[in-house]
This record gives C-alpha cells, structure tokens and sequence, in this order.
C-alpha cells in the first residue's frame, strides 16, 4: 500500500462519487439560490408585517399624542393672543379636558414654572417636575413620560409647547394623557400575540409600552440607543435583546423628530417552506451517491479487494486464486484476472529455476573455496616442513609469519564454504579464530599479560575480509612483539572491533582497534628489529580495505585504529586499490 492511500479520492467509489456529486451541483446551486430568494423574500415580507403592525399598534398613542399636540398649539396659540394669564382663563382648560375624555390634565405655566391657567391645581410650582427644567431650556415644542403624575395621579404622557409673546418666552402650556386611556381612543389596535411595542420621544426617554415599564430593557436592541433609532422614515433591522433572544425591530414615527413608536417579535426560525428548496436536491445527490457507490462496489471494486488479497496470498504462499467464474465477471475484470493468473504461473515457474541455478551454483562456489582451502593448507603444511629444515632461528621465524598469513587466507576460504551463504562472512568470529591462533604462536615465552578482546557483529565480503584478517594479525604480531610491562606491573593488551553505525555517506562504519602497554620492553632490542615488512603489509591491507590507520603513541601506550566502511562487493574497485605498499614508505611505525 502506498504512503499516500490515506488521501479519501484515491479509491475508486470515492472518485465516482465526486464526479456524481459535480455533476449535480449545478441542481444544488440553482436550489441554494432559490432559497437564498426565497428567504430573502420572507425576511421582506415579515419586516414589512412588522412595520405595519407597529403602526397599528402605536395608533393609540400617535392618535392621543397628535390630539394632545394639536391641543397645546391651540391653547398656547390662545394664551399668547391674550398676552398671559388673563381673568377667567382656565375656564378654556377646564372645557378642553371636559370635551377631550382621554386628557386628564391642560393648563399654562408662565415662565417661572407657576401654573397660572389651569384645569386643576392653580397656582402649583412646576419647576420640580420633569417638563419644566427640559421646556425651559430647549423652548421647543416636547413630548415626555411620568411614571407617577403629581396631578393626574398617574402614569401620563405629557405634550407641551412653549408660549411667545411678543417674540418673548412667556412659559408653557401642557397637556396629560393618561396610558390607561390611550388604547380606548377610537383607532387603537391590540396587540398582537409576540408583538413588544414601545413609543419613546427623541431624548430616548420611554413614553409608553404595551407591557410593564420594568420590562423595557428586553424590548431595546442590544448594542443600540433609542435616542440613535430617532428618524423620519420607517425601517427594521435584526438584532439580540438582553436575553439573547434574536428578534426583528421596527422604528415608526409618530411625530417625526419628536416621538417614535419601537415594535419587534421574534425572527422566525427555518421551516419547511424554507428548508424543502435545499433538502430536496441534497436527498436526491446523497441518494445518488448512495446508488452509484453501492453499484460500483459491486460490480468492480468487490472484485478488485478480492484480487488484491489474491496478490497478497501468492506474495506469501506462491498460491495461486482466481476470482469468481468469468460469467459473473465484467469482460474487462476477467481479462485482468486472466493476465494474472498467467503472469503468476510464469513467475513461479521462473523462481523454481532460478533456484535451482543459485543452488548449483552455491554448491559450485562453495566447492571452489573448499579447494581453494585445501590448497591453502597443503600450502602452509610445505611451510612447515620448511619451517623444520631451516638452520637459523630468523629463518623459521620469517617461515612461521607466511605459514600463518597462509592460514589466515584459509580460515576465510573455510567460513564461506562452512557458513549458510557464500558471500559474506561473520568478521567477529574469523578475527576470533586467526587472532587467537596469533596470540597462541606469539606468546613463545613465560610473560604474563593481559589479553581483553571485544568483537561486535559485522557481516563483511571476502575482498574486505581477507585483507582485515592479514592486517589484524600483523598487528597483533607486532603488537606482542614490541609490548612491554608498565611500572605499576601492568601489561595489557586490548584488541576490539566495533560498529560505528551508519556514516555521514549511509555506509556501515567499523572500527578495529588493537592497543598495547609500553614500559620495560620483554623482549630484547636485538631480538624484536624487522626489515619493515609488516609496517608495509598493514599499509597495504588498509589501503586495499579502503580504511584510514590512525596511531596513537604516548609513554605508556601504544593505540592502533583501522577506521574503514564495509562496502559491498566490487571487483574494479578493489583490483585498483593493488599496488606495491611497501615501495610507498607510508606504512605505520611499530608498536615499540
């Protein structure tokens, strides 16, 4: 399975369902965008309900606010024409609330706030009440509200309009209108079920509600001002009450610039009406979707998961399945089918004789090393009759250095044939073995030393491992010939092969280090001088390794490191890295 199989239109019934779905969503789009129209539509015709509505609802305040406004121009007009408080003027007060049931209230203040002219309670100080500070700045025609009327006794709604004499601010004439006789005015409305309506003035203060005065708050938009919704046209809007409840708002005005009535009921959720435009298509393409990915997973990709697990069987038990019968099968399915069930007869008749040529030739392979071992021996046997006859000491010696560098090559030759395969070898076990056989023909004398060896795992080919082994045994030899005892009476020698992991190339490092203690020499200077044969072959087997020799020399120790890649097998290269070292002068100086 691909990295990638993850993504969720790489399967087939994904991909026929995207091309389904495209193809039909134009059929959505035209749908969304009727119900866009549509609800559009709606959110018009339920604004324009609720204007309406608020109009009518308000009709009892603007018919008794307009009658009270047109009251108090009249009065005031009368008042000035008479140049102020005359004789007998609240007799015009007191036929003016007598003919008009719905005010409860009229009379004239002159300018210091005292009732001069009225239907009750003349000579009262108005400047402690609510109208007089606003009147007597503004001098402008006002429409306000009172909770509690000290006159009337009650909540009113008081319309006033200052009187000029003579260009002069002469004071103010008001007119009360009880709430509790606004809706039973001819052309008041109920209100309906819903429906919250309020008339407030333009300094936003609340003149009447349909309902309680505490409950004014969920009747204003929140984030909005009454005294911000004052205008001269009609308009609605959205918005969220106090509680969060989401509501349509109307703004009508009754007197405009003056009082305003405020009307909202609640934004209607999606219905049917609604929702049907966009449901339909999307049942019909789920519905589709579901059709079409049900008859594709049938038809082909039931088929294609059973040949993928026909795959996955013969990659593991070479067992060979074939799908249904090919008359249940779509032509094209049977075609595939057919083509691999050949391709895999094929492949399984081409992997039994490939393994019998690799079997013959291992066998073949392994009867060249076994020869090539039994040469090696006979080889090393002559040696050692050579090593027998020789007349001087330096003779045998030189004798028992190629009788074992003979026996190194051999035990490589032996691990190839004896080992499961013919092309790589286990270094760890070989340095074991060649090391061991070293140190046993090294040690000719009674010194006690220390001897700790490490090997790790490192699989290598013969062209690196035969050259490892000549050069791990040379150091050895070395090693032991040039070594010494400390002062502290220690003498160690510590031989190690180690895997670095992978370098900055990706190649497997190793590393093989051989170290020795210095000090009090065992040997004598005139028994351990050499002709520079092994410093050259170390030289050369590193170079035919390919590794880099790094020494270390102190007064104690002396550390030898092979530092080298365990490459895989190639010929050219390792034909080229022969060349004659010990002309080259490059070689490591000795363990002493």
């Amino acid at each position: 399975m691909s990295g990638g199989s993850w993504w969720p239109f790489r399967g087939l019934a994904a991909r026929v369902a995207g091309t389904l779905a495209i193809a039909l969503m134009p059929i959505g789009a035209i749908a969304v965008y009727q119900a866009v129209q549509i609800g559009a539509d709606e959110q018009r015709r339920v604004e324009a309900a609720l204007l309406t509505s608020t109009a009518e609802a308000a009709a009892g305040e603007a018919l008794a606010i307009s009658a009270a406004g047109g009251a108090v121009a009249t009065l005031a007009a009368h008042v000035a024409a008479d140049g102020g408080a005359a004789d007998g003027c609240s007799e015009m007060f007191v036929n003016v609330v007598r003919a008009t049931p719905q005010f409860s209230f009229a009379g004239y203040a002159d300018a210091d706030g005292i009732l001069r002219c009225a239907s009750a309670d003349v000579g009262r100080d108005m400047t402690e009440g609510l109208l007089y500070p606003v009147i007597n700045r503004d001098r402008q025609p006002v429409v306000m509200a009172s909770g509690f009327g000290a006159i009337s006794g009650t909540s009113v709604i008081v319309s006033a309009a200052p009187v000029q004499i003579n260009g002069a601010y002469a004071g103010f004439v008001l007119v009360s209108v009880p709430h509790s006789r606004i809706f039973g005015i001819p052309g008041s409305s109920t209100l309906e079920a819903n429906l919250d309506v309020l008339t407030f003035n333009a300094e936003g203060e609340v003149l009447s509600t349909g309902g309680d005065f505490g409950d004014v708050a969920e009747m204003v938009p929140v984030g909005r001002t009454l005294p911000s919704l004052v205008t001269n046209r009609q308009y609605s809007f959205s918005g969220r009450t106090a509680s969060g409840e989401q509501r349509i708002f109307a703004v009508v005005p009754i007197i405009p610039g003056v009082v305003h009535a405020l009307g909202s009921w609640p934004r209607p959720t999606l219905g049917w009406t609604r929702l049907s435009p966009i449901l339909f298509p999307v049942l019909m393409l789920m519905v589709g979707l579901v059709v079409a990915m049900g008859a594709v997973n049938a038809l082909v990709i039931r088929h294609i998961r059973h040949l993928r697990r026909n795959m996955t069987e013969f990659s593991t038990s070479r067992r060979i399945e074939t799908l249904a019968p090919s008359g249940r099968l779509s032509q094209e399915l049977a075609e595939i089918d057919e083509v691999w069930t050949d391709l895999a007869n094929r492949l399984v008749q081409d992997e039994a004789e490939l393994e019998n040529m690799v079997h013959e030739k291992n066998v073949l392979l392994k009867e060249v090393h076994h020869r090539v071992k039994n040469n090696l021996q006979l080889i090393a046997s002559i040696v050692n009759l050579k090593i027998r006859r020789a007349s001087t000491p330096e003779a045998r010696r030189t004798l028992k250095e190629v009788q074992m560098r003979v026996m190194s090559i051999a035990s490589v030759h032996r691990a190839l044939y004896s080992g499961p395969t013919s092309g790589q070898v286990a270094a760890d076990e070989l340095l074991n073995s060649v090391i061991a056989s070293t140190i046993s023909a090294g040690l000719t004398d009674d010194r006690l030393i220390t001897i700790n060896q490490s090997y790790a795992p490192v699989q290598l080919y013969p062209d690196q491992a035969v050259p490892l082994l000549l050069m791990a045994s040379e150091a050895v030899t070395n090693a032991l010939k040039y070594m010494g005892r400390l002062e502290n009476g220690e003498a160690t020698l510590d031989i190690a092969l180690t895997a670095e992991g992978l370098n900055a190339s990706g190649q497997n490092t190793a590393v093989l280090r051989i170290a020795n203690t210095r000090g009090t020499p065992f040997l004598a200077p005139d028994q351990v001088s050499g002709s520079g044969l092994g410093r050259s072959l170390i030289a050369g087997f590193a170079t035919q390794i390919g590794g880099t020799v790094v020494t270390d020399v102190s007064e104690d120790w002396y550390d030898f490191r092979l530092t080298f890649e365990a490459d895989t097998f190639n010929p050219q290269s390792q034909d080229a890295n022969l060349h004659d070292v010990e002309a080259e002068g490059s070689a490591p100086k000795p363990a002493g």
